[in-house]
Formats: structure tokens, C-alpha cells, sequence
């Protein structure tokens, strides 16, 4: 079993051929569906067959209450904590023609998430065999989850995801680091280094592996897009190039990926085979719009790479 402690937002999503400009209307084609990088990790995992449990925040408003509604439907094992008063974490996303997004979101619920909320699921946690959590709920839960963990020898991963200057703390608990360019350029600065999220996507995979080397952490996985990934070990690194796909939607790639590394780390898989097989995962996922229920399944992934 694996645990994901992270967000739930309603993913509100407008499609256009081009992004406005500033002070510019444009027209474009509305949905809504389930997100949050919580919930897409949770439900990538669910459906690789991780047996994971999502343990999230949300308000007691129509959203939360689709929240439940959802992942009953999906057969995803959640403990939701119902905040009264608080709205359902929420995000606006645009996409344009070639798949790529601008997000805004508002974490509500999300920042609410309590430490007792988490500790009332420590049983769950101490079995486990990874968790999983993101930066998108409130820190001081997702610490008292990594504690929890780590007392039980349970493998924990933290997705810096989005960057925050508050979130030293789970970075030093974490045996996985899984940020992408900009989330390690973040890191890195926060440890004196000056580094862009450009130059990172510019340096090749030695130098990447050199500079993981300067976090607090054994084990780095850098998302690079469409260059596929890094993984930098105290033994040296490893990079994984990604196969050739078409572009319709990167929503919740990056989610893709974590869900799916837990997921192959929960079944026992090594870290070099967990992450060659997360990128394909995210490969297959950036063919489908959506995010968390466009999120593949084994035989959607092994149909369309072998």
C-alpha cells in the first residue's frame, strides 16, 4: 500500500488557440473536472495499481462534495478531512494548441489540512510501503506525516511541487526529491546557488547530477519535460529520454510521473526501473486531455509503447 497526503482542486478549464494578451478578451471552450496535484498522484498510483489511500483536505461546499462523489466512483480509497466554512480547493487552467498550460490556483481547504487529521490515519502510514505528498497542503500536516514515516522505516517522497520557501523542512525528511526545472532551480537557490530554471533545462545530465548533489537529500529525480528525466544517486546518475509522442494536453504530467514512481516503488520495482517506466507513464498521459482522470492504467501504457 502507498499513501499520498496532498490537494484536492476542481480543475476549472478554459481551451484557446492562444493565450490573451494583457488587457485582452478572448473566446474559448470551458470544462471542469478533479485535480489538485494530490488528487492526480493519488488516482495515477490508484490506477497503476498502487492501493494507495489519499488522505486531503476540502471544504463543505458542492466541489467537496463532487470530491467524494468522484473518487467513490474511481474506487480510490480517500480520508478526507471536511472543513466547515471553507471552500473546495480550486484551479483555473488555460490551455492552448500545443498542450501547454497557465494555472492559477486557490489551495483553500488544502492549507487547512491538520496535523490531527493525519495523525488519525498513523496506522495506515506506519504500514505502508511509500507516501507520497506534494506542497500544495498545509506543511505542518505533511510533516507530521513525514515523522509518522519515517519512525516506521515507510520510503517518502516529496514533490516540491508548487516551489515554496517554507518547505525546507520537508525537503531534509524526504529519500526522494522529485522536482521539476523551476522547483530545482528553487531549491537550489535556497542553498546559495545561482541557478535559473532555464539553465537548468540547458545543462545536460552530469551537470544536473553534480548540482543534486548540494540538497539534503539521497536521492533526486529531476522532471525535465520533454527531455524526459533525471535521477541523481551517491552512486552517479541516470537519464531517461522519453519516446516520441504527440502533444495534446501537460496537465498533470508531472503528477503522472510521481503517481506512477510511487506506485512501481510500492510493488518493489528499483529506482532506476521506477522512473524509466514514470516516464513513460507521463509520455502516454500528455496524449489525453485532463488530468486526474486522464491518467493512464498498465495496459493503456504497455498498448501504446510495448
Amino acid at each position: 500500500m502507498l499513501i499520498v497526503v496532498g490537494s484536492y482542486n476542481q480543475d476549472l478549464v478554459w481551451r484557446t488557440p492562444r493565450f490573451p494578451k494583457a488587457g485582452e478578451t478572448r473566446t474559448g471552450l470551458f470544462s471542469q473536472g478533479p485535480g489538485g496535484k494530490g488528487f492526480n498522484q493519488a488516482m495515477a498510483a490508484h490506477r497503476l495499481g498502487g492501493h494507495a489511500l489519499f488522505i486531503a483536505a476540502i471544504g463543505d461546499d458542492a466541489l467537496g462534495g463532487l470530491a467524494m462523489q468522484t473518487a467513490e466512483h474511481e474506487g480510490l480509497r480517500c480520508a478526507w478531512q471536511e472543513c466547515a466554512g471553507a471552500a473546495t480547493g480550486n484551479a483555473a487552467i488555460w490551455l492552448d494548441t500545443d498542450g501547454q498550460n497557465q494555472i492559477l490556483v486557490d489551495l483553500a481547504a488544502n492549507r487547512l489540512l491538520s496535523p490531527t487529521h493525519i495523525s488519525a490515519h498513523a496506522e495506515d502510514i506506519r504500514h505502508a510501503r511509500i507516501l507520497l505528498l506534494q506542497q500544495e497542503a498545509a506543511i505542518a500536516a505533511s510533516i507530521t506525516a513525514l515523522h509518522l514515516a519515517k519512525k516506521a522505516g515507510v520510503r517518502c517522497i516529496v514533490n516540491p511541487a508548487p516551489a515554496s520557501e517554507d518547505a525546507a523542512g520537508l525537503h531534509e525528511l524526504a529519500d526522494i526529491l522529485s522536482p521539476n526545472e523551476s522547483e530545482f532551480a528553487a531549491m537550489l537557490q535556497a542553498h546559495g546557488e545561482d541557478v535559473t530554471a532555464e539553465s537548468v533545462a540547458q545543462r545536460d545530465a552530469a551537470a544536473l547530477h553534480a548540482l543534486a548533489r548540494k540538497l539534503p537529500c539521497p536521492d533526486t529525480v529531476i522532471t525535465l519535460g520533454a527531455r524526459g528525466a533525471v535521477l541523481s544517486t551517491p552512486c552517479g546518475f541516470h537519464e531517461f529520454a522519453p519516446p516520441n509522442v504527440s502533444v495534446r494536453d501537460t496537465t498533470g504530467a508531472g503528477d503522472c510521473f510521481n503517481g506512477a514512481l510511487a506506485a512501481e516503488l510500492a510493488h518493489g520495482s528499483a529506482l532506476t526501473d521506477a522512473c524509466a517506466f514514470a516516464v513513460l507513464a507521463a509520455s502516454c498521459k500528455v496524449e489525453r486531455s485532463g488530468a486526474a482522470l486522464a491518467m493512464p492504467n498498465r495496459a493503456d501504457i504497455t498498448t501504446r509503447f510495448g
